[in-house]
């Protein structure tokens, strides 16, 4: 088994906080509309440079915080980062964190690429024929990459199943080239 890495701890603690209160889930929502304000160039390096310090780290995120509206668990978890000088590890800890929020509701998630979007009966359809095959809960991200050609490319569960065009493609020239 292995070791944890600091950002699973950190995301395991506050999921046991959110457990325990009944609210994982609203916290998950909070981390990802924090993490989004991560995707600034200004915020990372606010974060990354050391001429900055902790407190003034902590008003510019508390003004933040306070336009994207957490709760006070989320915004004492943010600021318990800043003062451990783990912010930069934000990212991964909110990935981490869905990722045990996940485990702990019983649900997997699916990232599908697809050539372009798929219609809502067509991804309702894909969600169900992944939930009986797994028989858990899935949740179904779509990402879109116009060289599969067509097709479905499904990653779940640490496994992938690449039923796009461009990998029968592959798979036929691979054959002609062989001589199969």
């Amino acid at each position: 088994m292995r070791e944890p890495t600091i950002a699973e701890r950190y995301a395991r603690a506050l999921l046991d906080i959110g457990v325990d209160r009944g609210n994982f889930e609203q916290l998950g929502r909070e981390l990802d509309r924090v993490k989004g304000l991560f995707q600034s160039d200004e915020l990372t390096e606010l974060f990354r440079n050391p001429k900055f310090d902790a407190e003034t780290r902590k008003q510019v995120l508390a003004e933040l915080l306070r336009r994207v509206m957490v709760s006070p668990v989320c915004r004492n978890f943010l600021f318990l980062l800043v003062d451990r000088a783990r912010i930069r590890l934000f990212p991964a800890i909110v990935d981490s964190y869905h990722e045990l929020a996940d485990e702990h509701a019983g649900r997997l998630r699916a990232r599908v690429t697809v050539a372009r979007r798929l219609s809502e009966p067509d991804a309702a359809r894909l969600k169900t024929v992944l939930q009986k095959v797994t028989g858990r809960a899935v949740l179904v991200e779509q990402l879109e990459d116009p060289n599969i050609i067509g097709g479905v490319i499904t990653r779940i569960g640490g496994k992938i199943y690449d039923g796009s065009v461009r990998a029968q493609l592959d798979a036929l020239r691979a054959g002609l080239v062989t001589g199969a």
